[in-house]
Order: C-alpha cells, then structure tokens, then sequence
C-alpha cells in the first residue's frame, strides 16, 4: 500500500510538472507574438508620413529591444536604414539646411547609441553617407559602426565610444569628441577642422591623410596613431601623447607641441 501511495504521489507530480510545463511554453508563445505583433506595428509605424507616428514607432522599437533582446539585431538594422533614408545630403542646388536634426532622426540616433551592444550578435550600425549635421551623439556606443562618408558637423560626441569605427572620409569638422574613444578608428581622409578631441583616445587609429588643421588634442592620446600625410597645422597638441605615432609626411607647422610626449 505504502508503494503504490508513492507511486501515485509521484505520477501527481509528474502530471503537475508537465502541466506547468504545457502552460509555461503556452505563455511563451503568447509573448512571442505579442512582441512579433507590436514590431511590425512599429516598422509600420516609422513607415508612416506623419513625424509623430514615426517618432511613436522609434520609441517603440527602442522599447521592444528592452523586452526582446533576439530581436535587436533586426531592430539596428532597420533604424540603420531608417536614418540613412531620412538623413540624406541635401541636394547642391538646394539653400543652407537647417543645423538642426529633425526629431526622428535624433530619436533613431539615441535608441541606437543607448542600447546594449551584447546583444547585436551580427549586426554594426551602418550610418555610411548619412547627413547627421549638429547630431547629439553624447555617450553613445557606436563601436565598430560604419560612419564613412557621413556628416558629422558640429555634432556632439563627447564622451562617445567609435572604437574601430570607419569614418573613411567623414566630416567632422567642429565636432566635439571630448574623451571620445577612437581607438582602432579608421579615420582615413577624414575631415577634422577645429574639431574639439581634448583627452580623447585615439591609440592605433589610422589618421593617414586627415584633415586636422586647427583641432584641439591637449591631452589627447595618440599613441601608436597613424599619422601618415595628415595635415596638423596649427593644432593644439599640448601635453599629446604621440609615443611611437607614424608621423611621416604629417604637417605639424604652427602647431603647439608644447608638454606633447614623442
């Protein structure tokens, strides 16, 4: 009697168990396609004409990579293109555009640098071309994304993490790189006129034929930097680090090297 208690004690609980287990994977699915059925009302959404629709759909997306990590792969990819779209160069016969970034834009821009790169599997921002003029770009993670050619002025990306960013011929002239990590960066041909780097970290970047007439480096590391060609007239390089920089070819007239290590 004592034995088939037990056994029927058991079979309960293995009938319980597997209950649970059937109502656990039920719950799964459920939130499945809830998180399928609100992303593509949100791709739906960013498509819509309506800035503040679109600026809604952002704003979810941003939300449903909070909920859904094996979704954010997808997600970067699709603000990616939202914001190569809706940030184009104006056209050569077209006035002065406004320096001010249109609001979806920045917003793409924010869910972008603000998320958590563990979770991009595969997927790099790509911002190649795009025209992000006054972007505000402060603390954003944009490791490893692809930045070539894009607009950059005056934008704000103090504090900023571009390690092994491409930034072949990008402009960031006036563009404010405070403590900016652009270690490994690829700045390549890059426009750096007036920009603002005090303290930021550019060992091993490759600066080969930039642009970085009148930047500000005091304190700046560049260590290890390429620096072939690059024209550094009359920058501020005090107190730099150009330990074991490449140098051949650089422009470095009227710059003040003054405390500079080399």
């Amino acid at each position: 009697m004592g034995t088939l208690a037990s056994l029927s004690t058991l079979v309960v609980l293995v009938f319980t168990w597997l209950s649970l287990q059937q109502v656990e994977d039920e719950h799964a699915l459920t939130r499945e396609g809830q998180v399928t059925d609100r992303y593509n009302a949100a791709v739906g959404n960013i498509g819509d004409d309506s800035p503040d629709v679109r600026l809604g759909g952002i704003y979810a997306l941003q939300r449903i990579m909070d909920d859904s990590p094996r979704d954010q792969p997808s997600i970067v990819n699709v603000l990616s293109t939202y914001i190569r779209n809706h940030a184009k160069k104006p056209k050569q016969d077209t006035a002065a555009s406004n320096t001010r970034l249109a609001s979806d834009v920045q917003a793409a821009l924010t869910t972008l640098g603000s998320r958590d790169r563990d979770h991009d599997g595969t997927a790099r921002i790509d911002l190649s071309g795009a025209h992000l003029l006054g972007a505000d770009l402060t603390n954003a993670d944009l490791t490893g994304a692809y930045l070539s050619h894009a607009d950059l002025t005056a934008s704000s990306l103090n504090s900023a993490s571009l390690t092994n960013a491409v930034l072949f011929d990008a402009d960031l002239s006036g563009a404010y790189l405070s403590h900016a990590d652009l270690s490994h960066a690829d700045l390549t041909d890059a426009h750096l006129t007036n920009a603002n780097l005090p303290d930021a970290h550019l060992s091993h970047a490759n600066l080969s034929h930039a642009n970085l007439t009148d930047a500000h480096l005091s304190d700046a590391n560049l260590s290890d930097a390429n620096l072939l060609s690059a024209n550094l007239s009359h920058a501020d390089l005090t107190d730099a680090d150009l330990t074991d920089a490449f140098l051949f070819g650089t422009d470095l007239s009227g710059a003040d090297l003054t405390g500079s290590k080399r």
